[in-house]
């Protein structure tokens, strides 16, 4: 069976005025230093690092929770076929 690993992180960005950071997901284990790159919910992102201010303060992208869970339930299901295992029947 193949299986794709999704890996990803998460990272406080400023938007493009600056004055603002969202915590969005990337693709990967972890942020390489890039200076940019696109968040899983399709956004160009400039990214820095972050404060620890802007960890607290930056909300999480819903777009990306969303397409990380999506993701997350078609594997689950895809990965943990049925079985016909006995255990709830007693």
């Amino acid at each position: 069976m193949d299986t794709v690993e999704r890996q990803h992180y998460w990272l406080p960005v400023p938007s493009r005025s600056g004055f603002q950071w969202h915590r969005h997901a990337f693709r990967g284990k972890h942020w390489d230093g890039r200076p940019a790159d696109t968040s899983v919910c399709g956004k160009p992102c400039a990214m820095a690092k972050p404060s620890e201010l802007d960890w607290f303060q930056a909300p999480t992208c819903p777009d990306c929770t969303e397409l990380l869970i999506t993701e997350q339930s078609g594997t689950a299901s895809a990965e943990q076929p049925d079985t016909g295992s006995p255990e709830g029947e007693r």
